[in-house]
Parts: C-alpha cells; structure tokens; sequence
C-alpha cells in the first residue's frame, strides 16, 4: 500500500531558518564550536517578572480549558499596549485572538481568507515560511520584488502592476526581515492605495516594532486612513521579552475578520495556555527596561558587524533601519546555500542562506544580532569576514 501526502505538503520546503539551527545543533553534538547566528530568536532568558508571573499562575491552577480567542486579563493589556503605542483602539472581547505563537496567527490568517486559485502579493525578500503558508492554503503566491538598488522601496506602481482579477490579499512585514527596512509613512500609504482601490486584505507582520534604529519611525498600517477594516495585523512574545519558547502571539482585527480565525482556531489550535497568557499580559504591563537594553546592543553590533563586512572587497553590507539581523549582499559567484554550508564547515558559523527569503535573496545571508552574546556576535562576524576574504 502507498499512501502520500496531499500535493499541498510535499511542495513546501523547509523553513531556511529552521534548517539552519539545526545543522547548528547538529554540529554542537559532534564538538564543534559554533556560533549559531541563524534564526532571530534572542539568546536572553525570558526576563524574572514575566517568568514569577507564570509560575504563579501555574500554581494557581491555570492550566484548564480557555476561551479560543484569549483570556479577558492578556486581551485588555494588548488593547492598552496598541492604544499606546500604535495608533490603535480596539474592542478587546471582539478585535484580538491569542494564538500559540505569531506563525499559528499568520497562518490561520492566510488559510481563513485564501482559497485555491486566489493570488496573494508577498513583497520580497522577506519571512521564510509566508510563500509556505500562501501554498498549504492553496493560494498562488505572487512576487513583488524589492530593489536593493533602491533600498528596499516600496512604490505604488510596482504593486500595481502585481495585482492582477484573482488578487485576494498583500503581505509585508515591516520593519522587514531579513532586511531591516522600515517602511515610511508614504510606502505604507502606496499599500493602504493599492488595497483600497482593488478591495485587498491586509496582513501586516510587526514582529520587531520594538526594534527601530537612528531617525526612523514604526507606523502601524492599520492605523491609516481606511486600513482598520481589511487589516490583520500580527504581534508576537519572542523578540522583545524572550518568550520563543512560550508560543505566544496574536492577530489584531476588525470583528468581521477576526470571527473566521476564531472559528479555525477552535477546531485546530483550540487554545493558548491560560498561564502562558497571564504571563504575557505581565509582559506587557510590567517593566519594559529591558527593551532599550537590548536595543541598544542590537544597534553596536550592527554597527560593528557592518562595519567588518564592508571591510572585505566585493561585499555590502547597508545598516538596517530596523529589526535584529544584518542582510550583507556579496559577489562571489557561488550560491547563499552553498556559502552557508562553506561558513559551518570552514568556521563553524550558522547564518541563514539569502535565497530562503525568495529569489531577491540570492547572493545574500542573513545574519541573527541576538541569537548569541554579543562577544560571540563579533567574533562570528570575523569568522565570516575570513571566509568571504578567500572566496
């Protein structure tokens, strides 16, 4: 007897991230002294107040069934946090599902709206898993390739251009990974035109909102002009206080578009934790003095790293505006996967190959500022720079 998966599953690929750790993990097993700068999850322990929080609610015996939306004490928190910081008011009973972790949401997100034959614009290079997630739901992902030429700009005629009858929703993240690049208030506004003039869905990924560099400004999309009502927007627990492990996450939406998720959710994920909620909702109102810390050290290593790369001929390596990863373009005529391999096997150095973040990726990598202490940063950085030098 043969049985094989549905055509859906076999064509997706690994997460390029994912693949990179665990060659990581792989070669630490053996002996080998590795410096993982892989995936973008910091090394930081989950801060002690958010763990007391808890631990205390564990001991409380929160640990049965929950809402499928999220408990009322993480909703209302959220709903403080986005009036404050983005622009935001929401119904907090009726405008939020909690889900275990930002890829869950991103995914039921695309899954509730996109059906076979709907085309969804993915603005590239960016996350390794959204082309993944458009495909599993059937949908067909249509690229809008970014220019590095031109920083990274976002115009209202390139994604014009892209729509096309079928045209369902447009993705982006912002700031983006993997090229840090914070998106301005008139980009956003090109987004908000093309979405409103051709009845489009929104789904905005803000994952690293905490993390804005120099002069620039974080601007919610959904927060413009006639943007609430077909934008999901998606927040996670990982980067700002170190809750990878936790799965926490949520997606942010008008009732309509929120209702469909939770009807999802309940037939799949059912539930996050109620501890793990009461943990975040600490998160969130409690101390956030360990977020410009660590900002901060994000912003001397990308100085610094930046600085190493830029010093080897036939590599470029532009500061990100924002987000916690650097993305240097190199000239050597050999592919990021190839070069990847080349770095663990030659310095024991993980990054994540440029082509995992599309085809605009090539002849990229991506290099992760807080997935190890800042020393083994540098010095991962001096490993690379010693490879590039002998290509």
């Amino acid at each position: 007897m043969s049985i094989e998966p549905a055509s859906r599953v076999t064509r997706v690929q690994p997460p390029a991230t994912l693949a990179a750790g665990e060659k990581a993990r792989q070669q630490a097993r053996l002996g080998k002294d590795i410096i993982d700068l892989s995936q973008s999850s910091p090394h930081h322990v989950t801060p002690d107040h958010i763990i007391r929080a808890g631990v205390a609610a564990l001991e409380a015996g929160l640990t049965n069934i929950s809402s499928s939306s999220g408990i009322p004490e993480f909703k209302q928190a959220l709903a403080d946090k986005l009036h404050t910081y983005n622009n935001l008011d929401i119904d907090a009973d009726t405008e939020v599902i909690v889900t275990p972790g930002s890829k869950m949401g991103l995914y039921e997100s695309i899954n509730a709206f996109v059906g076979q034959g709907d085309d969804v614009l993915i603005i590239e290079p960016t996350w390794v898993s959204f082309r993944q997630q458009v495909e599993l739901s059937e949908g067909n992902a249509i690229t809008v390739a970014l220019s590095e030429e031109e920083e990274y700009m976002i115009t209202y005629d390139q994604l014009k251009k892209s729509v096309t009858d079928q045209s369902k929703m447009i993705v982006i993240n912002n700031p983006n990974n993997p090229t840090g690049r914070v998106y301005t208030k008139q980009e956003l506004e090109d987004v908000a035109r093309v979405c409103q003039e051709h009845d489009l869905l929104a789904l905005c990924d803000e994952t690293y909102e905490y993390f804005i560099y120099d002069n620039n400004v974080h601007i919610t999309l959904a927060s413009l002009p006639g943007m609430w009502n077909r934008t999901l927007t998606s927040y996670t627990f990982t980067k700002a206080y170190a809750m990878a492990g936790w799965r926490l996450g949520c997606i942010v939406g008008p009732s309509e578009l929120i209702s469909p998720l939770i009807s999802m959710h309940e037939h799949t994920a059912s539930f996050v934790s109620p501890f793990i909620q009461v943990a975040g909702a600490q998160a969130l109102q409690g101390p956030q003095d360990h977020i410009p810390v660590w900002r901060d050290e994000c912003d001397m290593l990308r100085t610094e790293v930046a600085r190493l790369m830029n010093s080897v001929s036939g590599v470029t390596c532009p500061l990100p505006q924002g987000a916690t990863f650097m993305f240097p373009r190199y000239d050597a005529p050999i592919p990021s996967t190839e070069l990847s391999e080349l770095l663990v096997d030659e310095e024991g150095v993980v990054v994540t190959p440029g082509v995992g973040f599309g085809l605009a990726g090539e002849n990229h990598f991506r290099i992760a500022l807080m997935r190890s202490p800042a020393e083994r940063v540098l010095e991962g950085a001096q490993r690379i720079a010693r490879v590039l030098e002998g290509l």
